[in-house]
């Protein structure tokens, strides 16, 4: 070694000779930074390379399968995947009303869930209005845009115009902030005695079907990112914030049939939980593995806090005798979770807010919001006072003012 660095210190003194020790020390100079820029970049690419493994091997292990014997299993899914961020408001502001936020949601289509949403927000749009309060947020999440399009019946202005996208798309990508959601303008419009009229209690966040390539995005950004910040629990940060609790009374939220990127945001943010279903066998197994997914949630820490409201029967034929298909449901919610049920945390709602099918009610929610569009006829009022009912028992779940 010494032997090498003397030699390395002779051929440098006779390079300094037949140049110059000016050139010489310019040129030592030049050489020094050119080694600096190199190992500096090798450097940076190792470090690339060995976060880029890191993340590689931590999507597998979220999205892995647990290889037990005789068959391998599915892993506890990436929506769980630890650590999960607890929510952090800025300046948390006591003196404001905490939020109150429902999540309507169903992994299982077609059971009136979107109807429901609507039915419930009209009705609290309408006693808002009557009583003077804040306003309440609908917040669409299912690509198919259908409570959107019920809510500005006979408007095409809230649909993305060139070169934009839904507000769902914005609100769940970081494009809006609290102040944006507080100060949203977008008012929900319904035809009243054949008038198009606004809905002034009503704010809604509106969906169209760009939501689906954003929620694939959102989430691939979230598994290959360094995570520094929790996507599933940034819509609850926005909507826990000082500004939206002081800008609204309440905050519904249309989830889609499946676990969405959205619906998992949503039920991070909730703080209630209504499950709609229609009466049937099938679709009573659909609720108890719902409802079971959104406990695993719970126990992980994703969403912690979230309260049932309960299950409601929706389209239910009055002349049917459904008394056998209730007691199925709210026997199969009551097992213990080793017999594959609940634990009784949730259970049907009374038969007072079971939401009737008829053909008016399904023509009004071709025609806008149901709660508006179907009148107040005698062939509609069964149907009301169900919808009426239910929110009054939703206001009793999440302590809102009653009337």
């Amino acid at each position: 070694m010494s032997q090498s660095l003397a030699w390395i210190v002779a051929l440098w003194g006779t390079f300094r000779g037949t140049v110059g020790r000016g050139i010489a020390d310019v040129l030592a100079f030049a050489f020094l930074i050119i080694v600096s820029f190199v190992a500096t970049k090798i450097w940076r690419a190792g470090k690339w390379v060995y976060g880029y493994f890191q993340r590689m091997n931590r999507v597998l292990r979220d999205v892995g399968r647990n290889k037990g014997s005789p068959w391998p299993r599915e892993g506890i899914g990436l929506w769980v995947a630890q650590p999960i961020s607890k929510l952090h408001i800025p300046d948390y502001d006591h003196n404001i009303e905490p939020a109150r936020i429902l999540v309507v949601a169903n992994a299982k289509g077609g059971v009136g869930k979107t109807t429901v949403t609507a039915s419930l927000g009209g009705r609290f749009a309408e006693v808002a209005e009557e009583r003077n309060r804040k306003p309440i947020l609908l917040i669409d999440l299912d690509f198919q845009g259908s409570l959107s399009s019920m809510s500005f019946v006979g408007e095409e202005n809230w649909l993305p115009g060139n070169g934009r996208d839904s507000e769902a798309t914005y609100l769940l990508s970081g494009d809006r902030d609290a102040n944006d959601i507080a100060n949203f303008d977008k008012t929900g419009m319904v035809v009243k005695s054949g008038q198009l009229t606004v809905v002034p209690k009503q704010k809604v966040i509106t969906s169209y079907y760009d939501l689906a390539q954003a929620e694939n995005r959102l989430m691939i950004e979230w598994l290959l990112g360094d995570r520094k910040t929790d996507l599933r629990i940034h819509l609850g940060e926005l909507l826990h914030s000082n500004a939206v609790r002081s800008a609204y009374s309440l905050i519904i939220i249309d989830c889609p049939p499946r676990l969405t990127t959205g619906a998992i945001q949503a039920l991070a943010a909730g703080t209630h939980l209504l499950v709609p279903t229609i009466l049937d066998n099938p679709s009573a197994e659909a609720v108890v593995t719902f409802v079971r997914q959104v406990e695993t949630f719970r126990r992980a820490g994703l969403c912690p806090s979230i309260e049932y409201v309960g299950v409601v029967a929706t389209m239910v034929d009055p002349r049917q005798k459904l008394g056998r298909e209730r007691q199925n449901l709210d026997d199969r919610l009551s097992r213990s979770w080793d017999q594959g049920g609940v634990d009784g945390k949730i259970s049907l709602l009374p038969e007072a807010t079971e939401i009737p099918d008829n053909v008016a009610f399904r023509d009004a929610a071709g025609r806008g919001n149901p709660y508006f569009a179907m009148g107040d006829g005698r062939a509609v009022q069964s149907t009301k006072s169900a919808i009426q009912a239910l929110a009054a028992q939703v206001a009793r779940k999440m302590n809102l003012p009653q009337d």
